[in-house]
């Protein structure tokens, strides 16, 4: 039999994953020409495979983009390809967002593993390469949590692919995806299919992996999956399971079974909600010190983001930047004597100074006129150092602040550690609310898991210095709400919106901007403010899926999806 060699690289560059230990998950270019037995029986090759398989999870810092294709943020370059998302250009052919390729690959690659799992050797250590059984016994555990490990990044891999094009093709097998004959007469598995092979990932994952793997094992470093991080997977498919869209295509799942998912990760009590006064901590360069984080990715030190996103009075910034709405700006609550309100621009109090008094989350998330932003005033006025007619000025009157570092110098090109956020503990709250709320109501809890929906959600705005609701007063456009302005920026917009149903209505509307004038003077400025619409945008309900790039189609005679043939 002739065998079939592999030239394995393993290579992530440094926006990939990357460890507080530097031989962690800080792949260095490793170009390994051997057998697929050798690669999968030779322990520390085994590792690589699996640290290069993590290198499939979403680019997170990448998906700010998407915010510009909701009514959360605009592009301030208006050759963004996310721009085909808003003015409805995008289809089968070119998709700004076309990832069935990577994270099938990722699926290969964690089905390659898993094939070949029990090849791993690990003899060598317990036969008299040392002398030390400590070597042995962690590899052995190591090898155990591996086989875990793989089995949710698939379960991610697959939750990726569902979440865009609905069912999709359930495969177990490592096929090679180059190869078109290995994929003819594949049939794709239905929406339900693939939300319930997802959860069973999760509940193998789950059973392989400790929920103490991060403290009791010292060498499990930091970054890798963890028992909450499963669970944390397996709520965030569930909730979407048990939502208005999905259902729609035949999915089984229950808001009592994506309740009992999210009640899972918050009675492993891990986890905890930073307070107020630290909540933007949480994007900045110690994020991966907090409490609330429950799986993450580490960039290391990187600038990107902040030469994309500064304000322009900042020399070197690009003006390539991911701008908040008025549409989001309206969305913050105003706050007074411990009292919060929906903002009204019809209130006097509120139209005449439009950024007082609002919702912590607010200052934490938006740079605004007035603003103060590594040691600038930050004018987005007209006429202002950072407003238009200036040269990639926003469009909006607004700049982004969450995840930037204000202490970057551009002019001298300094760093800073940024980590990416894939599941926090407020989504966890807010996933076990919205599902608790509209599987039993806002205050019952008929399970005893000890927390009703008006508790979780309280919990979320205590934190951010708004008034906790009052009983009855607990709506799902609360909850939705609630969920925009927590989690602006993070890649949830453009998935809530496509789970409730809501998209065509919201994103198919104008995106708004604020006009702000300076009638006074510099030194004694006077600011009137103005509403306007900045883009009309398209939104048809076949885009709530997306099409199935047609390469694939073409290759396997799929059925594309409805409104994309």
């Amino acid at each position: 039999m002739k065998i079939k060699y592999y030239i394995i690289t393993l290579s992530l560059l440094a926006v990939s994953l990357i460890s507080c230990k530097d031989d962690y998950l800080n792949i260095r270019n490793e170009n390994a020409n051997i057998s697929i037995d050798k690669l999968y029986s030779t322990y520390s090759y085994v590792q690589g495979v699996l640290w290069n398989t993590y290198s499939y999870l979403p680019d997170g810092f990448a998906s700010l983009g998407m915010e510009g294709a909701t009514d959360n943020a605009e592009f301030t370059n208006e050759s963004s390809s996310f721009q085909m998302f808003n003015n409805g250009t995008w289809n089968q052919f070119t998709n700004p967002d076309n990832v069935w390729a990577s994270n099938y690959a990722g699926i290969r690659q964690a089905n390659l593993f898993l094939q070949n799992y029990n090849k791993i050797d690990i003899s060598y250590l317990k036969n008299g390469t040392v002398t030390d059984s400590t070597d042995y016994w962690n590899a052995k555990n190591n090898v155990k949590f591996m086989k875990g490990e793989v089995l949710f990044l698939k379960a991610f891999f697959y939750f990726e692919l569902v979440k865009r094009y609905g069912g999709v093709p359930i495969i177990n097998k490592p096929m090679d995806y180059a190869d078109a004959s290995t994929w003819k007469g594949i049939p794709r598995n239905s929406v339900d299919e693939c939300l319930r092979h997802i959860s069973l990932l999760c509940d193998s994952a789950a059973k392989i992996i400790p929920v103490d793997v991060d403290t009791k094992y010292t060498w499990y470093d930091k970054g890798r999956a963890t028992n909450g991080a499963i669970l944390a997977l397996k709520s965030r498919t569930l909730l979407y399971g048990a939502s208005p869209l999905f259902k729609g295509q035949g999915s089984t799942i229950t808001w009592a079974d994506a309740a009992k998912a999210a009640y899972n990760v918050i009675a492993l009590n891990k986890y905890s909600l930073v307070s107020g006064a630290n909540y933007a901590d949480l994007f900045g360069s110690n994020s991966t010190t907090q409490s609330e984080y429950i799986f993450m990715r580490n960039y290391g030190a990187t600038n990107f983001i902040e030469f994309a996103n500064f304000p322009i009075v900042f020399d070197k910034s690009t003006g390539n930047s991911i701008t908040p709405s008025q549409n989001l700006v309206d969305a913050f609550e105003v706050v007074n004597a411990g009292v919060s309100i929906p903002f009204d621009w019809t209130n006097p109090a509120h139209a005449s100074a439009p950024y007082a008094n609002r919702d912590l989350r607010f200052d934490a998330s938006v740079i605004y006129n007035g603003s103060s932003f590594s040691g600038k005033t930050i004018q987005t006025y007209t006429g202002g150092n950072s407003g238009l007619p200036n040269t990639n000025a926003t469009k909006t009157g607004y700049y982004l602040k969450k995840w930037q570092n204000p202490t970057i110098d551009l002019v001298n090109n300094t760093t800073a550690i940024h980590a990416w956020g894939y599941f926090r503990y407020a989504e966890i709250l807010l996933n076990y609310a919205e599902a608790m709320y509209n599987a039993y109501g806002e205050s019952s809890d008929p399970n005893g898991y000890g927390m009703t929906a008006l508790t979780a959600f309280n919990f979320v705005r205590a934190r951010a210095g708004v008034s906790q609701l009052a009983a009855g007063a607990l709506t799902q456009a609360k909850i939705e709400n609630e969920r925009r302005v927590e989690f602006c920026f993070e890649d949830q917009r453009f998935w809530d919106l496509r789970r409730w149903n809501k998209a065509e209505a919201v994103l198919g509307g104008p995106l708004k901007k604020i006009i702000i004038t300076n009638t006074g003077t510099k030194a004694v400025p006077v600011y009137t403010y103005e509403v306007k619409n900045l883009e009309n945008r398209v939104f048809l309900p076949k885009m709530n899926w997306y099409p199935i790039p047609q390469n694939e189609i073409t290759k396997t005679d799929w059925k594309q999806n409805t409104g994309w043939e």
